[in-house]
Parts: structure tokens; C-alpha cells; sequence
């Protein structure tokens, strides 16, 4: 299984909030100071993958190493 394009859109949006943020009570993902404009769901898919992984009980997230590796230079980030 791979990722789709508004899920990589996701992760270019994480990766360019220094790839770690946290959950607000209404799981939102919070990171660098944003939030992000995408649902838990999109997480949890690339959660599946190993692009992303959560952490401290799952309320926070941070990019993989394999999802820095991944090249987005072709992707728009998520709006």
C-alpha cells in the first residue's frame, strides 16, 4: 500500500512544520503553531505506511525517517 497525493499533501503540510505536532482535544493536529487542515484519519493512513508515527499515547505525531525520505519537490501542500 502507498500513499495518495492529498496524503502526501499532509505530510509535505507536517514536514514543513519541523514534522511533530500534537492533538487538541478535538484531534486536530497542532504543528508550528498551525492547524493542520487535514482529519485524524489521513494520520492514521499514513501511520500505516510508516510515513508518520505517533507517540506519547498517540497524542502527538512526528514524521518517520522514511517519510523524510520521501520526495515531495512535486507535491503542493495540504490548504
Amino acid at each position: 500500500m502507498s500513499a495518495t497525493s492529498s496524503q502526501l499533501a499532509a505530510l509535505k503540510w507536517l514536514r514543513n512544520r519541523n514534522g511533530d505536532g500534537g492533538f487538541d482535544r478535538n484531534q486536530v493536529l497542532l504543528a508550528g503553531g498551525e492547524r493542520a487542515p487535514v482529519m485524524r484519519a489521513t494520520w492514521n493512513k499514513l501511520a500505516a505506511v510508516d510515513l508518520v508515527e505517533f507517540y506519547q499515547e498517540r497524542r502527538r505525531l512526528r514524521v518517520t525517517q522514511a517519510g523524510y525520505l520521501c520526495d515531495l519537490s512535486r507535491v503542493e501542500e495540504s490548504a
